[in-house]
């Protein structure tokens, strides 16, 4: 069901969803929920979904990087990419573009609409769709918040999150590498994404 065919809400599909108030974005995100207190099922646009704190993932990373060390940011980069591809979905829906072949515009508004879920405010810096290289700067990442003071990047999840939407719009697997990050006192997170080196 495309942003179109909602009642509850009176955004218009093609706004920018980065502009609304917090206001117009609570009836924007209504409009796009659907819990069921009986079943205790939460759904958004029809595909379930839990609403979770950052520190949950966050420990999960830590506990991780406790048990097995190095290998946690391999694991937590993977789940992101999975989970960006398995979940493209309901960000398309919520992007108001739930059909088609997904395009640089497409993808902005669902990082767009990924910030009202609280991921961050995110803008797709350098575009260079020919050497298929793109920079993503991410202000306020809840993962880098909920970690804390790091001296290395800390964001795995969210780099294979934009590893996993950016081989959907190129149709290739993209290697995603967090470059600069909050926990490490920057001012934003910054991820660069280029193609898989050559085996």
């Amino acid at each position: 069901m495309t942003l179109r065919d909602r009642k509850a809400s009176s955004i218009d599909a093609q706004a920018d969803l980065t502009a609304l108030t917090p206001e117009e974005a609570r009836g924007f995100l209504a409009a796009a929920l659907t819990p069921d207190p009986r079943s205790g099922v939460l759904q958004l646009y029809g595909q379930p979904c839990v609403i979770v704190r950052p520190e949950v993932i966050v420990n999960i990373q830590k506990q991780l990087e406790l048990t097995i060390g190095g290998s946690a940011k391999g694991i937590m980069y993977l789940a992101g990419e999975r989970s960006s591809r398995e979940g493209v979905s309901p960000f398309r829906a919520l992007s108001g573009e739930d059909v088609g072949a997904l395009t640089l515009e497409m993808a902005k508004r669902m990082i767009d609409a990924s910030s009202l879920f609280g991921w961050g405010h995110a803008e797709i810096g350098t575009v260079d769709p020919k050497k298929e290289r793109f920079v993503l700067r991410i202000a306020n990442s809840p993962m880098a918040i909920a970690y804390g003071p790091s001296k290395k990047p800390v964001c795995h999840f969210l780099a294979g999150w934009a590893a996993g939407m950016a081989q959907v719009l190129v149709g290739r697997e993209l290697l995603c590498e967090e470059v600069a990050c909050k926990a490490q006192g920057r001012e934003f997170c910054e991820f660069e994404l280029r193609p898989m080196p050559a085996p």
